[in-house]
């Protein structure tokens, strides 16, 4: 039930704003940029891929587990992706990153953990984190960084 009261607050919110990303209205109607979402849990995940969605997105996921994840990587060739840094299971994003940063592929881990106490996997790659709940200004800023002006400019 709370679930659901934060929903219709956040679409009253969001159907005030504008997504504010890195693309012109011109590249946004040429196509949308591609995220993968990687996230364990379920709820989250679909919040987060439902939330992409709605700033005009094309959103893939929400994927749990490295295996599935590194098979969306090469099948969907995304533009951006969110990894949830603990996948559950003893599994960390950490070699999906990996494979992503070795195609040129940006992202930003999301976590319910302080950096600071993550794996130097994680902080070596030099992506940012975003803190769960994930703040959705900061998660605009963050997309806003990452996707590149060219996504959708061919």
């Amino acid at each position: 039930m709370r679930h659901r009261a934060l929903r219709e607050a956040g679409k009253r919110v969001r159907q005030t704003e504008r997504v504010s990303t890195s693309l012109s209205p011109e590249e946004e109607q040429k196509g949308a940029p591609k995220v993968l979402v990687v996230e364990d849990e379920m709820l989250i995940g679909m919040d987060l891929v439902m939330l992409l969605e709605e700033w005009g997105c094309s959103a893939t996921g929400p994927v749990r587990t490295v295996a599935s994840a590194l098979s969306a990587v090469e099948a969907q060739r995304p533009d951006v992706a969110i990894l949830d840094v603990n996948l559950g299971d003893g599994e960390t994003s950490i070699p999906i990153a990996m494979e992503l940063a070795e195609s040129g592929i940006p992202f930003a881990f999301l976590t319910g953990y302080d950096p600071s106490r993550l794996d130097d996997g994680a902080t070596a790659l030099k992506a940012p984190f975003l803190r769960k709940p994930v703040n959705e200004r900061e998660l605009r800023e963050v997309l806003s960084q990452l996707v590149p002006r060219s996504t959708t400019a061919g």
